[in-house]
């Protein structure tokens, strides 16, 4: 059966993970790479996540709003958009629709950083 890696985001088999590796969710593969570029992997993907929500609650917006002073310039910029999407149109119903008539400038920022596949699921 194997276990998920959450970095690649791939099932591997068992032999693929560690002791730690197992409940980490990291492969040994992926348990190589610098902390950093895997810590960007798992921010990515949490700013992603806020996207596909129902709702962006206030503790998901300060967590956006701790995301903003990363180090890492990509995603300081994705957590800045998503965290004006969140205080724009919360709620996830017509979201689309709704950047599109009355907040095009957002829509087009999302498009530009890949955070429009988001919205979509």
């Amino acid at each position: 059966m194997g276990h998920w890696c959450r970095i690649c985001d791939r099932n591997k088999p068992n032999e693929k993970f560690s002791g730690k590796g197992h409940r980490t969710h990291i492969c040994k593969l992926c348990a190589r790479k610098p902390k950093s570029e895997r810590l960007q992997i798992d921010q990515a993907r949490e700013i992603f996540g806020y996207l596909s929500q129902s709702n962006i609650s206030k503790k998901n917006i300060a967590r956006l709003k701790s995301l903003i002073k990363s180090e890492n310039a990509e995603i300081s910029k994705k957590a800045s958009i998503v965290l004006e999407v969140a205080l724009v149109k919360p709620g996830k119903k017509r979201r689309l629709k709704f950047l599109a008539g009355e907040r095009r400038d957002l829509l087009i920022q999302l498009e530009e950083t890949g955070l429009i596949y988001a919205l979509r699921y």
